[in-house]
């Protein structure tokens, strides 16, 4: 781990007349908190009540933690010490597993990610990081504590320290900062990456909305030290249940001790940041990272879902799309009627999402039905694992590419196996191509007849089949999409665009007015155990009899079972 890469100068600082702006714009922003300050004081001395009143609302502060923050439900609480700086983090599933590291947002801390622990325990190791300066990790006063270069270090030093070579990074909000800075500087140290709400840091300063409660005056105004943390220990309530709106309609939550149910949730965010200390540490982040930018040309190499909710006030969606320019393999995903924290509004879709993108569709099945033998899942028995469907979670990337049906079988093999050999062993190769592509759509057919017992009618055939030719309309969306973000990506994904629609084009053709698809007879009883008893293997496929399936033919077949039942009932 000593020689892990680390390339921290990917990191740039902005020009020298734009941080002398900022700190401009900070002190006149400073002054006019001074000039209000001034105003209430003046008048508590004139009304002596206001102070009192001000002293009975800061009483609804929780002096203790809640109970559901301190029992083991959702993992061990542990810790972690680096050099001078301690780490709390929550950790849950088996250490032998591969390990997902949570990075939650601000104002908040690991207990955001309550609705995701439970389901990545059965398939990760789980670390929820209190991040530097949040809840119960140490709280460092000094400003260059949080630089990016120390915060990703730190990081570093705290994988190394929990035995992780490499970790599959969720980040919220500033979480999301974090792990896309940490990504670009240990790229080594990364597996995959899901930003969650959180544009990539070239895109994020620039171009917060003026409505979101930490827009761009309001990172001018926390530059100042000390003042702008009084303030929020003063309005901390008012910001936080602004932030946590959806928190508030949680109406219940187990606790751990006794089994009694609290419909206050908010206590875990009020006692997180009760104290004038608890906003140094977050508003240090935000006094140095301004000041960052990822060097121009820097691409992700990692896999990145990026996820959004299309009615986050805090960060324009556009900026958080147009985060995909600085990731080589990503995947888009909008969830409909979410705010600005989709993993605690949307849990279920949220879900989802990250295990399909983490471990594809295993996580459909109960944990203790994923083996690592062959499954009668897709992923488990399609040809060793090797194989790949179109499915919901949309692939884009130049470096995430599927083979698809050309005229000659053999585009589908490498050409440095073909080189080289003779006639006979290219036939078998034509022949193991063919099969393989052949399988593939089969094997889109046995998942979704994976629980029917009983053979098709012809017209649920036919609307099977429809489906199956739209199984790229997801793609083609996202393609468009990207395509539509900036010059330079107008023609990204052309070439994969262009096989997908020649490929659909010619199905339908093929289905709806030519000599049909390939497949098996799913309407006949004996054919639909048969192909039910499919193993999912390549070299099973001659063991199916397969026939070429039209629209026409599915509509001759429904009319004469019509006719012949007609005749029936005569």
């Amino acid at each position: 781990m000593g020689n892990q890469k680390r390339d921290y100068d990917v990191l740039e600082i902005v020009p020298k007349w734009e941080i002398a702006k900022i700190y401009l714009r900070c002190l006149l922003a400073n002054l006019a908190i001074l000039l209000k300050w001034l105003y209430e004081s003046v008048k508590c001395k004139v009304n002596p009540t206001a102070i009192m009143r001000r002293t009975i609302e800061r009483t609804d502060f929780p002096n203790k933690p809640p109970i559901f923050m301190t029992d083991t439900n959702l993992g061990r609480h542990s810790y972690v010490k680096l050099e001078n700086t301690k780490l709390h983090f929550v950790e849950a599933g088996s250490r032998s597993n591969p390990i997902v590291l949570l990075l939650h947002g601000f104002p908040d801390c690991w207990f955001g990610w309550r609705y995701q622990i439970p389901e990545l325990t059965h398939y990760f190791h789980v670390i929820a990081l209190d991040l530097k300066g949040f809840n119960d990790s140490d709280k460092p006063h000094w400003r260059f504590e949080y630089t990016p270069k120390k915060v990703c270090e730190d990081l570093r030093k705290f994988l190394i320290a929990i035995s992780a070579k490499s970790v599959s990074i969720i980040g919220h909000d500033l979480g999301a900062t974090i792990g896309w800075l940490f990504a670009h500087t240990n790229p080594e140290m990364v597996d995959k990456f899901v930003s969650v709400s959180t544009p990539h840091p070239n895109l994020l300063w620039d171009n917060l909305p003026k409505s979101s409660p930490f827009n761009r005056s309001w990172l001018e105004f926390v530059q100042l030290p000390m003042l702008p943390e009084m303030e929020l220990k003063h309005t901390a309530d008012k910001l936080l249940r602004r932030c946590h709106s959806h928190v508030t309609k949680e109406k219940l939550y187990l606790s751990g001790t006794n089994g009694t149910l609290t419909n206050n949730l908010m206590e875990a965010y009020l006692y997180s940041f009760c104290q004038t200390d608890d906003w140094r540490g977050p508003l240090n982040y935000y006094r140095n990272l301004l000041f960052y930018r990822v060097r121009d040309g820097e691409i992700l190499q990692c896999p990145c879902l990026i996820i959004t909710g299309n009615d986050d006030r805090f960060y324009k969606l556009e900026s958080v799309v147009k985060s995909s320019e600085f990731c080589e393999n990503f995947i888009i995903k909008i969830i409909e009627q979410c705010g600005r924290a989709p993993h605690q509004e949307m849990p279920t879709e949220f879900n989802s999402m990250v295990l399909k993108f983490l471990i594809g569709k295993k996580f459909s099945q109960k944990p203790t039905d994923v083996q690592p033998t062959q499954a009668r899942g897709l992923v488990g028995r399609m040809f060793g694992g090797i194989g790949t469907v179109a499915n919901n979670t949309v692939k884009l990337g130049n470096n995430l590419r599927e083979t698809y049906a050309f005229a000659n079988p053999l585009n589908s093999v490498p050409n440095f196996m073909i080189k080289g050999i003779n006639n006979r062993e290219k036939i078998k190769l034509g022949h193991a191509a063919k099969a393989n592509i052949v399988g593939k759509k089969l094997a889109w057919f046995a998942e979704r007849l994976l629980e029917r017992q009983d053979p098709l009618t012809p017209a649920e055939y036919e609307a099977l089949v429809d489906e199956y030719l739209q199984r790229f309309d997801q793609e083609l969306e996202q393609i468009k999409i990207v395509q539509s973000i900036g010059k330079h990506r107008a023609t990204q994904h052309a070439a994969r665009e262009a096989v997908i629609k020649t490929t659909i084009e010619t199905e339908k053709l093929n289905f709806n007015t030519g000599g049909g698809i390939e497949l098996p007879d799913l309407c006949d009883a004996i054919q639909f155990k048969l192909f039910q008893e499919w193993d999912g293997s390549a070299a099973s496929i001659q063991h199916l009899k397969l026939k070429f399936i039209c629209r026409k033919a599915l509509k001759t077949t429904a009319s004469k079972k019509e006719v012949d039942a007609e005749k029936m009932v005569e």
